[in-house]
């Protein structure tokens, strides 16, 4: 009987189909063989309860992550997020934002990363303010330094990221962002080099509270509980209102 190391690559990786992350993790801390077939990556880990990210450890730098299957905590060295702040997670991929208030799409595990495009003015032209991005302060209309640490830009600059579809397995995918303080919806696709903010009309002051990927179509959700298609076809994009559990039409008229 021969033993388990010496085992049948392709035997090992139908094994690894079955695995769960932590799983795959341990399968390949067995021995050398097992170590190289999990490198190959050859199929996902199988589905599980998502891992919740509890943020850095200021002093280690490792990022948490609960494990809900298993009940348990993980401290795991990802250099690719140090100083990063997550705003949150799809199809497994992490958005963040760095210290410089650069986005990113990083998968804690693979360490793949996709560095996107500078973000569009943190505040609404109405209130005539610029944010000079990589560094800590704002400057109004006249030049005027205002102090604001980055920290504090950090975690409000994004309020959610959603992705269309997994990058390893789409590479025609694209982010939707609900940016700023007024939540706009902004989109990105690999090779763009700027954000494409998607038009409201008349809504654009009513905050959208949430975003999903359905169907080939984002879908937005507002807090006055109206229900938006996002048309991203075209260089214009528009938000098209779709059904309103309230009566809102004095306000919101397309």
């Amino acid at each position: 009987m021969p033993a388990w190391s010496d085992l049948a690559s392709d035997a090992l990786e139908h094994v690894t189909s079955f695995l769960a992350l932590a799983d795959q993790h341990r399968f390949s801390a067995f021995c050398h063989n097992w170590r190289s077939v999990a490198k190959r990556k050859r199929h996902p880990p199988a589905p599980q309860l998502p891992w919740l990210v509890l943020g850095e450890d200021e002093k280690t730098k490792k990022h948490n992550f609960f494990n809900l299957s298993e009940q348990r905590l993980y401290s795991i060295d990802i250099p690719e997020l140090y100083g990063h702040f997550i705003v949150s997670s799809s199809y497994g991929w992490l958005f963040t934002v760095d210290k410089w208030i650069n986005g990113h799409l990083v998968n804690p595990f693979t360490k793949e990363s996709f560095e996107l495009a500078p973000f569009p003015p943190f505040f609404d032209d109405d209130e005539d303010m610029t944010m000079t991005y990589g560094e800590e302060r704002i400057l109004n209309s006249d030049g005027v330094c205002i102090a604001l640490p980055y920290k504090e830009v950090q975690t409000r600059i994004v309020f959610k990221a959603v992705l269309s579809h997994d990058p390893k397995e789409n590479p025609d995918f694209t982010v939707i962002i609900l940016f700023n303080e007024l939540r706009t919806p902004a989109i990105w696709r690999p090779g763009d080099t700027v954000w494409t903010i998607i038009d409201m009309g008349t809504c654009h002051l009513d905050l959208i509270s949430d975003v999903i990927w359905f169907e080939g179509n984002f879908y937005a959700n507002s807090m006055s509980d109206i229900i938006f298609a996002l048309d991203m076809v075209g260089s214009d994009p528009e938000g098209t209102k779709m059904y309103s559990l309230k009566s809102f039409e004095s306000f919101c008229k397309f």
